[in-house]
């Protein structure tokens, strides 16, 4: 994984870092001669003489050392550009200093004498401790003290053989590890402190900077100031709508999924029911309980919209051209008291989104402008190109194709405007608007990638604004826009044998039905994991895979992955309430069935994948 290169505020961070070791009293150094000279004081009686008072002279050398490097640092007061070569130099002052109390671990462990064995673990374990709250702000030198303080120690202990030092070499191991732990997160809190500081700094330079060449031209720049000051204020309010757009969005995604789910099993079972039912009371009610299944789908799939979380097919498009397939429908659904204006840019518009998502998108601003002139007027579609910044926004500098729709019907308060977008929100009467309209809209745009704004005022009507980007397309030929699938009626099914992937029992209990019913050989695991346990098992021949994305143990998309691994060209079948990861292209064994769905429908996709796959109908 590539790694950014540091930043002007990462290198002042780590100099203030190693400004900081430098700067600590020399009271800490003394802490490691000092210590040194009371252990071998404790081991002076059985210990070699010679050895220890070489070792604690070499540590108080060390240390005396490094004392003089701090105070050449002091002094120096060394640039930023110099740090890591000051760095350098403190990491090998630990590392050493470190490697003695390592080194004199492992020389002076007597197994027999208990006394000296806790001083010596008591001590290096207290150095390491205290080198964890010392060092923590350059995480390299305390790695170099604690490792080379602790590994001679362990291999020590290790040497011995038995059970106990065995042990005892596994917790300093365990001990050191614990140690890095809590090093690294007191690095983490003392960086990112370190950090905010400086940006904070920064900001502060550059409001500074701000204010003094403002007071400089006062009287030259304060039409310049008003207006940055406006722009500014729009900035924050787009913001802020935008954050609360994002948490309202993440509510109606989650709340749009568990629906689908529950709309599943509504679906499937009224239509297991009108199978079995005769009774014409009995369908007629079962049909209001589809109808108004139906129609809580049509409200998920706004919601999703919404929510960014619909699954969307993007193609390269002729923006002109879908306002053109889409203009009959229009001036039917308008009515005849509302005059129609198309007004289309002379060259084509290229846009790559998904064409029934923008043709439900011109649908719903085009209903929402009929309801605004309820006395008649004039709706006027128009697109064009824009290179640059599009008037009256806050958008970025790029190259756009817009879509606009104007009406002069009674337009809208500020107040209003800023809800537009809700879902839920309608200004209509009740039973008349579900208020989702104009928030499925802003989704299906943010999800292509692109931005809505609207402009009106209160009796002036009202315009909204559609830019898609257009850099990422890199073709000028356009796919015809699709008119609406017609499924081939089910015929009878290959008989096959179907591993059925789903969390949620009651989809699961469904679908299972459903496929049992129409003669498929049908294996229910709860989650990915059960699943890929089962297709390793599973002796027969296995011929679809039918798979929930969204799972609590292995996900739809990974439980693919592995599937082909295990049993290559195996077609699978993905299901999902909506588009929480990116669905496989180009990947002819890989199926998606959005929910909700209905019996007919999951039974004609697994028959055209069966047939598609190719696979071996058992008789």
């Amino acid at each position: 994984m590539a790694h950014n290169p540091p930043t002007a505020t990462d290198a002042a961070v780590q100099a203030d870092q190693i400004r900081t070791l430098y700067s600590q009293s020399l009271a800490i150094f003394a802490v490691s001669p000092l210590t040194a000279t009371i252990v071998a004081a404790v081991l002076w009686p059985s210990s070699d003489r010679r050895l220890l008072t070489a070792w604690v002279t070499t540590m108080t050398v060390v240390v005396v050392v490094r004392a003089v490097l701090r105070r050449r640092y002091l002094r120096a007061q060394p640039s930023t550009q110099e740090t890591a070569t000051w760095a350098r130099r403190l990491v090998w002052g630990a590392f050493i200093t470190g490697l003695l109390w390592g080194l004199g671990g492992a020389l002076f462990y007597d197994p027999r004498a208990l006394v000296p064995q806790l001083v010596l673990v008591f001590a290096i374990g207290g150095m390491v401790a205290g080198a964890s709250g010392t060092l923590a702000m350059h995480l390299p030198a305390f790695l170099a003290f604690a490792t080379s303080a602790i590994l001679p120690v362990v291999v020590r202990l290790f040497a011995e053989g038995d059970v106990p030092h065995i042990a005892m070499s596994g917790l300093g191991i365990v001990y050191g590890l614990a140690m890095w732990l809590v090093a690294s997160n007191s690095h983490f809190a003392v960086t990112e402190a370190l950090r905010l500081r400086f940006e904070n700094r920064e900001l502060l330079e550059q409001l500074t900077a701000a204010q003094v060449s403002l007071e400089e031209t006062n009287q030259t720049l304060e039409q310049r100031v008003a207006e940055r000051g406006a722009a500014l204020e729009r900035q924050t309010e787009a913001l802020r709508d935008a954050q609360r757009m994002e948490s309202v969005g993440l509510l109606a995604g989650g709340v749009a999924h568990d629906f689908n789910n529950l709309l599943t099993v509504v679906l499937g079972s009224v239509e297991l029911l009108l199978a079995d039912t005769r009774n014409p009371v009995d369908r007629s009610r079962l049909a209001e309980v589809k109808s108004a299944a139906n129609r809580g789908a049509t409200l998920v799939s706004q919601l999703l919209a919404f929510s960014r979380r619909q699954v969307m097919l993007r193609k390269v498009l002729d923006l002109n051209a879908v306002v053109n397939d889409v203009r009959p429908l229009l001036t039917h659904l308008i009515g005849e008291h509302i005059e129609l204006v198309v007004s289309l840019a002379r060259a084509p518009l290229y846009v790559e989104a998904d064409p029934t998502q923008l043709q439900q998108t011109i649908i719903n601003l085009a209903t929402n402008a009929r309801d605004a002139m309820p006395d008649g007027g004039t709706l006027t579609i128009a697109t064009e190109f824009i290179d640059g910044v599009p008037t009256g926004t806050t958008f970025s500098a790029r190259r756009y194709v817009t879509l606009s729709v104007r009406d002069t019907g009674v337009g809208m308060d500020a107040a209003t405007k800023r809800l537009a977008f809700d879902p839920f929100f309608t200004t209509k009467d009740v039973g008349r608007g579900t208020g989702l309209g104009l928030a499925s809209v802003y989704g299906i745009v943010e999800q292509s990638g692109g931005h809505v704004h609207v402009d009106s005022e209160p009796g002036r009507g009202s315009c909204f604004r559609i830019f898609l980007p257009c850099e990422a397309v890199e073709t000028t030929e356009a796919t015809d826009v699709p008119a609406a699938a017609i499924a081939p009626p089910a015929g009878a099914p290959h008989p096959a044998t179907i591993i059925l992937v789903e969390d949620e029992t009651l989809v699961r209990e469904i679908t299972a039905r459903v496929l049992g019913r129409a003669g498929y050989t049908v294996l229910e695991a709860q989650d990915g994991e059960e699943a890929l346990q089962m297709v390793r098992r599973h002796a027969g021949q296995i011929d679809l895979v039918i798979t929930d994305v969204v799972m609590a143990r292995l996900g739809g998309l990974e439980l693919a992955r592995r599937v082909a691994v295990e049993r290559p060209g195996l077609p699978i079948l993905l299901m999902s309430g909506y588009n929480s990861e990116e669905m496989p292209a180009d990947d002819p064994t890989i199926g998606f069935l959005q929910k909700p769905f209905t019996p007919n429908a999951l039974l004609q996709t697994v028959s055209a994948m069966l047939a598609t796959a190719g696979r071996p109908v058992k008789m």
